[in-house]
């Protein structure tokens, strides 16, 4: 063995040393690494997005969900089946019309005198692409009235699409949610 074949061993043995001693000190920069796998995934991710259909009839009954939690037990025996036959069908052929596989139905609609019925947005940018709301009206001499109406993300949600409108009684409605 000559010095040449023994610095080598000595190399090896110091390197291999210094990955034992550090082992977990010393996270080492895996850039190249990441970028590589990073376009890996994102080509299958696509190629699996392009495959999978939409999956309007889960939208569809989380849409139902909410409304049915937002009108709450005060409000939903009275209305629910006039918002079934008049109002949901134009939600529906929006969520139809706009949904993408990577939609979802926020969950949350809110209480109190919000407005928030559901929103479709989509799961990997978080932005929302339809948010369907409903406001309480009083007109005088007439009563209260549940206004429902649409906003798109195709305007930056500033137009209001009117849906329809239920009548109440000329008795304040109850909060939402409750």
């Amino acid at each position: 063995m000559d010095v040449y074949e023994l610095t080598l061993y000595v190399k090896k043995f110091l390197a291999a040393l210094v990955a034992v001693i550090t082992f977990g000190v010393i996270t080492p920069s895996h850039e190249i690494w990441n970028a590589v796998f990073e376009v890996e995934e994102s080509r299958v991710s696509q190629s699996y997005i392009e495959q999978r259909p939409i999956d309007t009839e889960s939208l569809l009954a989380a849409a139902e969900e909410q409304s049915l939690l937002k009108f709450g037990s005060k409000i939903s025996p009275k209305i629910y089946d006039q918002y079934q036959a008049a109002i949901f069908p134009a939600y529906q052929e929006k969520i139809e019309q706009l949904a993408t596989p990577e939609s979802a139905i926020s969950h949350k609609p809110s209480g109190e005198y919000g407005e928030k019925i559901f929103h479709l947005y989509d799961t990997v940018t978080n932005d929302d692409i339809l948010r369907a709301h409903v406001r309480v009206e009083k007109r005088p001499q007439e009563g209260y009235y549940f206004t429902f109406h649409y906003h798109t993300a195709d305007d930056a949600f500033s137009s209001h699409i009117d849906v329809g409108e239920i009548y109440w009684s000329k008795n304040t409605p109850p909060k939402w949610l409750s």
